[in-house]
């Protein structure tokens, strides 16, 4: 009995560490998947500046919001773009980036990954990830559970002399 819960611990080890692989290969293909944001632009902003930011800081219109901010993807996720957007003097504020550290805030919605790769790759990649993870850490759970409990019932029936 005491081979079933170390088989559940390392296959759900191995599961982890596929999960990881399979991440690794889906950012090295595929990249991060565009970001959507909020940019208020300063109010001496017009039409023309504001489309020579937008195509310098790769950010693809979705909608006007309210008065002076748009709704966009971003879709270059650098540390150096998204430093040189909250910057630029074209832009007043934004929404759902870390203006301290130049980075998407995690809770942002997600778009698509760039174009030039099959999406349903990506999909595909993205399912493989979720199922390894669930069934890795479902295996590390219930192997170290019944290994905890093998030995604590070994532990109750030896002799005490």
């Amino acid at each position: 009995m005491t081979s079933q819960p170390r088989t559940l611990l390392v296959g759900g080890v191995v599961l982890l560490a596929l999960a990881g692989a399979l991440h690794l290969t889906l950012r090295l293909t595929y990249g991060e998947r565009s970001a959507y944001v909020h940019v208020r632009w300063a109010p001496s902003v017009d039409e023309a500046t504001r489309t020579r930011v937008e195509r310098a800081h790769s950010l693809v219109p979705v909608e006007f919001r309210e008065k002076r901010t748009w709704g966009y993807y971003l879709t270059d996720l650098s540390t150096d773009n998204i430093r040189q957007l909250v910057r630029d003097p074209a832009v007043e504020d934004t929404h759902n980036i870390d203006r301290a550290r130049f980075r998407v805030q995690s809770s942002a919605e997600r778009g698509d990954y760039p174009r030039g790769r099959p999406v349903w790759m990506a999909r595909l990649l993205e399912f493989l990830i979720r199922v390894s993870l669930l069934a890795g850490a479902a295996g590390v759970v219930v192997g170290a559970f019944r290994t905890w409990r093998d030995r604590r019932a070994r532990l109750r029936s030896s002799p005490t002399a």
